[in-house]
């Protein structure tokens, strides 16, 4: 989907403090083998501070960087997340709504995955008309009794935070140029672990626990069709970057940075970076190994960081990719235009 018109006028980042892979481990949470082989560093753990508070502070961050918009100026709130947000029955958008932007705007929650802040991203771009505001919230809070958080994922771990993205149909310091997402059906059991349908699981307190579904996915189907899943995955997002990128204008070679979702080293390079011919150091993943994968925000927290580490400069491409439950696929490009005085060096 190109996007010719659609501007990041400011990012806003709630990070809480990371807790180290090292006090991991001596707790007895997280292997000494694994963190040698998967070279992470911590998760961001927010503790009891709510998901929705994480979004709220990220949020009132990106107004406080957007040279005068204010929350009566938007026209529309997407709240992304992937694991519960508080009250069961309750909806997470309307905190923001109660505490910075009232009733007036049109707020919806998105749960789209991994890949939610790319949903968002992209039905804003369809619902914003000229002069319009966006305001894109992503949060989540992994540190709850049905997630051990250093074990969910093989070698992986979860870190919390919250992140928005403040979009405009005018001006912005970047330009995004265009976003895509897909989905593959047929990859759809991938994460379902073989468990029923119903009763959800968080009604009868059966913890999420992807690394056995993934190995009960892998003896359930890969004699019969697994295989053919995986090479369905490669190839869907070798194809979605390729469009995403011709829509963009661009080619590859002139990406700047690369954002995938953090993750271990392994996986990322052998389910990722390999298919595009492109390095580790060509993308975010020293930072999110030192944070955790965050859920839905994990790309936009990058580039945040990207910016506020002077690694980009006016002109730049940078190139979001994501990968979800679903299977989902996800990809956006965007183009740096300008350094707001928060990221500015000096």
């Amino acid at each position: 989907m190109r996007t010719p018109d659609l501007y990041l006028r400011s990012i806003g980042v709630h990070l809480p403090p990371v807790v180290s892979i090292d006090t991991a481990v001596a707790e007895g949470r997280y292997s000494a083998a694994d963190q040698e082989y998967f070279r992470l560093g911590g998760a961001a753990v927010a503790g009891d501070v709510p998901a929705p508070e994480l979004a709220l502070r990220a949020a009132r961050q990106a107004f406080e960087r957007s040279g005068g918009l204010s929350p009566r100026d938007l026209d529309l709130m997407l709240y992304a997340d992937v694991w519960h947000q508080g009250p069961e029955g309750w909806q997470p958008q309307y905190y923001l709504q109660q505490h910075l932007i009232g009733g007036h705007v049109l707020s919806v929650e998105v749960r789209s995955g991994c890949c939610g802040m790319f949903s968002a991203l992209q039905l804003a771009a369809g619902y914003l008309r000229p002069g319009g505001t966006a305001l894109l919230v992503g949060a989540d809070n992994h540190g709850t009794p049905l997630v051990d958080r250093w074990r969910m994922i093989e070698g992986n771990v979860m870190g919390d935070a919250g992140c928005a993205l403040l979009l405009t149909t005018d001006t912005g310091f970047a330009q995004l140029r265009s976003v895509n997402v897909t989905v593959l059906p047929e990859a759809e059991a991938v994460n379902d672990g073989g468990v029923p349908m119903f009763p959800p699981d968080a009604t009868v307190g059966r913890p999420l626990d992807f690394a056995a579904r993934n190995r009960e996915f892998r003896k359930r189907l890969l004699d019969r069709d697994g295989a053919s899943i995986m090479l369905a995955i490669q190839t869907t997002l070798m194809e979605l970057v390729e469009r995403t990128l011709k829509e963009a204008g661009i080619t590859l070679g002139e990406v700047a940075r690369v954002a995938f979702q953090h993750g271990r080293w392994d996986d990322l390079e052998h389910r990722g970076v390999n298919w595009f011919g492109l390095t580790l150091a060509d993308t975010t993943w020293d930072y999110g190994a030192a944070i955790g994968h965050l859920g839905v925000s994990d790309q936009f927290v990058a580039l945040d960081h990207l910016l506020a580490g002077g690694a980009l400069a006016p002109g730049d491409n940078v190139l979001l990719v994501g990968v979800g439950a679903g299977t989902t696929m996800a990809c956006a490009v965007v183009r740096i235009l300008d350094l707001p005085g928060e990221y500015a060096p000096g």
